[in-house]
């Protein structure tokens, strides 16, 4: 009993820090991208009758990083587990092509995000679960041994050695403790130490349609209102006194009186006679003819001065 609690309180310690439900999930490998992985030792999920409550399902749950929906004999099945062995992704088999035929979806998938807390070297850490791979080169396998720990939230270690891939996983292998320049030590290749993490969920920036929707009602009533003075007719001016600012009074001019000489010029007078004439009226015998003269009269003098 003692040692169930102890184990009880290390995987406690282990998740203590991770929520039970982290909406931030990346997918790591899918079906879109050619990814047949074909996994063994995941779990029969009747409940998920579609892709998607099968997707949604593994989403859902922080110990499910491998999902697949699969059509066996005319059924279809969704499987989904976190503890996988014996995929066929690597290898090029009958069993492998068929598997591809019945496949409709699946994703390997990593709940939350992933800090590396050390880079581990010549260090071996004790009480992991060993993950035999078969296929591909030390580089391929180095890769998906550090995937299946960042793809398992209860895996804080994963070291890769001259044996394979060795994984912390609870609540079955929990780390133990360390041991620096062992057997093992000397031949390790790689290995972390991480920590997964959830933190609260920041949805997507999308477009503020309220914004743009506010903008476009605003430009159409702006279009509008131009169109309805365009068109609207002028209006008569009526002329209205104008107001004009006084003008300022001018300084009064001071004159000056200068007394100026008295000069007479003296004036000739001229005296201009000026005929005038009167009509005479002359009588004669016949043939009798009427002739005027003009006879000068007194003349009266102009004067002039």
């Amino acid at each position: 009993m003692k040692s169930v609690a102890v184990l009880l309180a290390v995987v406690g310690s282990a998740m203590a820090e991770f929520p039970s439900d982290c909406p931030n999930v990346t997918v790591i490998h899918g079906v879109e991208d050619k990814w047949y992985d074909a996994c063994l030792g995941l779990q029969y999920q009747k409940d998920a009758a579609t892709v998607d409550a099968c997707k949604a399902q593994c989403y859902s749950n922080m110990n499910c990083s491998v999902w697949q929906f699969v059509n066996d004999s005319g059924l279809a099945k969704c499987w989904s587990g976190n503890v996988v062995h014996g995929c066929l992704s690597r290898a090029n088999d009958k069993a492998l092509q068929s598997f591809e035929r019945d496949l409709k979806g699946g994703e390997r998938i990593q709940h939350g995000f992933v800090k590396v807390v050390s880079v581990n070297e010549n260090v071996e850490t004790l009480g992991l679960k060993l993950y035999t791979e078969s296929t591909g080169t030390e580089d391929e396998k180095v890769a998906r041994c550090k995937e299946f720990c960042y793809t398992d939230v209860t895996c804080t270690v994963w070291q890769y050695g001259s044996d394979g891939c060795w994984l912390e996983h609870a609540p079955s292998n929990i780390k133990k403790g360390t041991k620096e320049g062992s057997d093992w030590a000397k031949t390790m290749v790689a290995g972390e130490t991480i920590e997964h993490t959830c933190p609260p969920y920041v949805e997507p920036a999308g477009l503020p349609w309220p914004w743009i929707i506010a903008g476009i009602i605003l430009g159409l009533l702006a279009l509008a209102a131009i169109i309805y003075f365009l068109q609207k007719k002028p209006k008569v001016k009526k002329t209205r006194a104008i107001k004009t600012t006084p003008k300022p009074e001018p300084l009064p001019v001071i004159t000056y009186f200068v007394p100026q000489p008295t000069v007479l010029i003296p004036q000739t007078s001229v005296v201009q006679t000026v005929p005038t004439y009167q009509p005479v009226t002359t009588v004669a015998s016949a043939p009798a003819y009427q002739t005027t003269y003009a006879v000068p009269t007194t003349t009266t003098p102009l004067i002039t001065g």
